[in-house]
């Protein structure tokens, strides 16, 4: 996660620094309190202070009093997807009705859509009850999934050489086509469980936070924290998005958009490079060719990075890095078959909607599964799974299924810090575990 961490920042400053000025780009949804609009006869009333009015939304560029604009910044530096932003991906959807009746419209840049997102409720209070459920339902089935890994040693860094069939489904062993499948399908589960159960702390936190002291979240931000649309899910539907669009939905619309403003912001800076906004711009095509490599070229950079910082060895560039770039051919792909080959075949309406859907979730497993592999080993060669990311462990507690030296509620008790001293004073300090 180390070399993930530092990679996207390098590429966020380049977002926000070269290939953007947020000073005269970006503009935040704040609250702002009115005074109540007078009747016609002020003149009649003592000099009492104008009571204030019902809170109102508006944008607010770039502020100027210092603590206001660091404010504003350090909202910028931690938002990846934008909900409150005029830069708000394009999977969020638009802003609610309600928000933008009270917005200068010409100051929205409303992005394309390309799947409808889902309707949340505008209270805040209306969601938490979906929140907290998605987040007991992530931490079991990451708790599941740890204590299904712990029991394989493939997870545990042995890809070298044929491990032990995973437990507890023996049965695969004589089938080594079941055997990948089940640890690919085993470390998707994994990480969409992990990312699906952190996601839920954005909400909880921050919005229950306001709605439990809503003066200190008032004093603190001028951002409408207990607002329900600040929250968005952070995957879109599966079953839906892998029937209709196939892998092109898998990664534009179904999977975690949080890199995606970092992704378009490169390839638009680079189609400026090439033309772009000239007398001969690019065509389409090749904007969709520049957008589609150079996306999934810095999602693999970004990830190789964090296999490269792992201890143990492992092959950012073939692993990780050739699955992420692979799922750009597996795309163009798709592209090619559905736009060129297939019309020229037979009528595109006259292929029954069910088969097409079909074709297109078979196509979007199939390439996810064969290139899976590539990524699945790597993680587990460099130990990712010895991670616990959980405090407390439900299965383990009670021993199902798990070996004695397992067995136990608390997860967190190794050591995680201690003193180290190489001899030198610069070689003294104190050790991260």
């Amino acid at each position: 996660m180390g070399g993930l961490v530092v990679a996207w920042w390098f590429v966020w400053a380049a977002t926000l620094l070269v290939f953007h000025d947020p000073e005269r780009e970006f503009r935040r949804v704040e609250r702002r309190r009115g005074e109540a609009a007078t009747n016609g006869h002020a003149a009649l009333t003592t000099n009492r202070p104008a009571k204030p009015g019902p809170e109102t939304l508006t944008w607010q560029s770039y502020p100027g009093p210092f603590w206001h604009r660091l404010n504003w910044v350090l909202g910028l530096l931690t938002n990846m997807r934008g909900p409150e932003w005029n830069w708000r991906v394009s999977t969020l959807g638009p802003f609610p009705p309600s928000v933008l009746s009270q917005l200068d419209s010409s100051d929205s840049a409303q992005p394309e859509q390309h799947v409808t997102p889902p309707k949340l409720p505008a209270d805040l209070r209306c969601q938490l009850p979906a929140i907290i459920s998605l987040c007991l339902k992530s931490y079991l089935a990451l708790d599941l999934i740890k204590l299904l890994m712990i029991r394989d040693h493939y997870f545990m860094g042995l890809v070298s050489s044929p491990p032990d069939p995973p437990f507890p489904f023996d049965i695969l062993a004589p089938c080594p086509f079941l055997v990948q499948t089940y640890r690919c399908t085993m470390t998707g589960i994994g990480v969409l469980s992990a990312l699906a159960y952190v996601s839920c702390f954005n909400p909880l936190l921050f919005g229950g936070l306001s709605l439990a002291f809503p003066s200190a979240a008032r004093a603190i931000t001028s951002v409408p924290l207990d607002a329900g649309w600040l929250y968005p899910p952070a995957f879109g539907p599966f079953l839906t998005t892998i029937l209709d669009s196939g892998l092109i939905g898998c990664w534009s619309q179904w999977w975690h958009q949080i890199f995606r403003y970092g992704f378009i912001s490169t390839s638009q800076w680079i189609l400026s490079l090439l033309g772009n906004g000239k007398s001969n711009p690019p065509t389409r095509s090749t904007r969709r060719l520049v957008t589609l490599i150079v996306a999934f070229s810095v999602s693999g950079f970004l990830h190789a990075c964090g296999s490269y910082a792992q201890i143990p060895d492992t092959c950012p560039l073939t692993g990780t890095y050739r699955f992420f770039i692979s799922q750009a051919g597996g795309i163009l792909l798709q592209d090619l078959w559905c736009r060129t080959i297939l019309p020229r075949l037979v009528s595109v309406d006259a292929v029954p909607r069910p088969l097409r859907r079909a074709g297109n979730a078979a196509f979007a497993l199939g390439w996810l599964l064969y290139t899976g592999r590539w990524i699945t080993e790597d993680f587990a060669r460099g130990g990712l799974w010895f991670t616990e990311p959980l405090p407390v462990s439900l299965f383990r507690g009670l021993g199902v299924g798990v070996a004695e030296v397992d067995q136990g509620w608390w997860c967190w008790g190794e050591r995680w810090f201690g003193h180290w001293d190489d001899g030198s004073f610069w070689g003294r300090g104190t050790r991260v575990y």
